[in-house]
């Protein structure tokens, strides 16, 4: 069975996570770029990458402890794990909303950061590999295909077993006696 609490835990520190990421970095550029005398891309260029490596860390810290929890169910460790990966991508974006954030405070390009456009670069592709493995794979397409048949003939008994016995019943038809 699963452990809501340690599922419920884990969620809660990655909204934190996300959530501190977010302000470290707005107020790290903001506060890097007017005490060093730098442009506030150059501190985000310094900044996000802490910010990667840091997060990374600690999402790897959390997998390792839940994993090495001789406590935990593996059905338990399993959805912490999945849930992990999935919201990987958008725990990283938490840093970078925090520097596109700070360069709208401070009224910069945050397209002229190095990092930023990396982190878009790679994630797009990343995505349009996803995309493209997802939707445009001869494989997904049969996949697709034999779910389609196999809902059709389950929805199809499902519902005839449901309706024959009322159709029976509304035509008059007896009810063997027990």
């Amino acid at each position: 069975m699963f452990n809501g609490a340690l599922i419920r835990k884990r969620l809660g520190q990655y909204g934190a996570a996300w959530l501190i990421s977010f302000v470290v970095a707005v107020i790290g550029i903001l506060a890097g770029s007017a005490l060093a005398k730098i442009r506030l891309v150059e501190v985000a260029d310094l900044v996000l990458p802490v910010a990667f490596v840091g997060l990374t860390l600690a999402v790897v810290a959390a997998m390792v402890a839940t994993l090495l929890n001789g406590r935990e169910t593996v059905a338990t460790r399993l959805v912490v794990l999945v849930l992990a990966v999935l919201l990987f991508l958008p725990l990283l974006w938490g840093p970078v909303l925090g520097a596109i954030t700070a360069a709208w405070i401070g009224q910069a390009s945050i397209e002229y950061s190095a990092v930023y456009a990396q982190f878009r670069i790679q994630i797009s592709q990343a995505l349009l590999k996803l995309a493209g493995l997802m939707f445009a794979n001869p494989l997904m397409e049969t996949v697709w295909a034999v779910f389609q048949g196999v809902a059709t003939v389950v929805g199809f008994l499902s519902s005839f077993f449901q309706v024959w016995p009322r159709l029976m019943r509304l035509l008059g038809a007896r009810e063997a006696e027990a």
